[in-house]
Order: C-alpha cells, then sequence, then structure tokens
C-alpha cells in the first residue's frame, strides 16, 4: 500500500480521509461495508495533508469497539498503524459484508 499516492489521488469510493476518530469514520465504515468495501486514513486533513495522529494499542481497540458494537450486523474493522514521514496514519480497513443491509443506529448509508 502506497500511502502518499492514495492521499495525492484523494477521496474516492473506496478511500477516506480524517483528521481524527469520530461518528463521522463509523458512519463511513457503514458506508463502505454496504458497498465495496474500503480504507479510511485517519491523520490526514481534507487537505491531504498527512497530520499523524499519536494513539497507543488501547485506543485502537477502543476504536474497533466502537465500530463494531455501533453496528447491525456488527462490522469487524482492521485497524493498522503505518507509519509515513516520521508520522502514524492509522488505515481502518472495513471489509464489504455480505449481511445487507449494515446499519448505525437503524440507519442505513451507502457510500
Amino acid at each position: 500500500m502506497n500511502l502518499p499516492d492514495l492521499i495525492k489521488t484523494g477521496e474516492s469510493n473506496t478511500v477516506e480521509l480524517k483528521e481524527k476518530f469520530d461518528e463521522q469514520t463509523i458512519k463511513s465504515a457503514v458506508a463502505f461495508a454496504n458497498t465495496k468495501g474500503g480504507i479510511i486514513f485517519i491523520g490526514v486533513s481534507d487537505k491531504n495533508n498527512i497530520k499523524g495522529i499519536k494513539v497507543g494499542k488501547e485506543t485502537l481497540n477502543q476504536w474497533a469497539n466502537q465500530i463494531s458494537q455501533s453496528t447491525d450486523p456488527r462490522i469487524i474493522p482492521e485497524l493498522e498503524k503505518i507509519k509515513v514521514d516520521e508520522k502514524t496514519v492509522i488505515a481502518v480497513k472495513i471489509k464489504e459484508n455480505p449481511i445487507k443491509p449494515i446499519s448505525k443506529k437503524g440507519r442505513c448509508l451507502k457510500r
């Protein structure tokens, strides 16, 4: 995975860039699971600049649990730390879910 190239290309149907983890991140995960899947990169600004983010393993586990517990049926994301130019970006990988639709608080989303 060549992260700088993906970031230069910007957001698409399978790539989302976020500066931080929040409710919108979970909504994006639902939308990806309802379509072809995708990757959410956390630690990247709206202007496609790598800001980086400092988080530990416990925080990554909390984020994975938040996504899983907020979705029905549950999404099981894969989170990975990626180093780019001395900065850390988190890749939240979401697979297309075979059971659809996926919802967050009863609301279905699609990308």
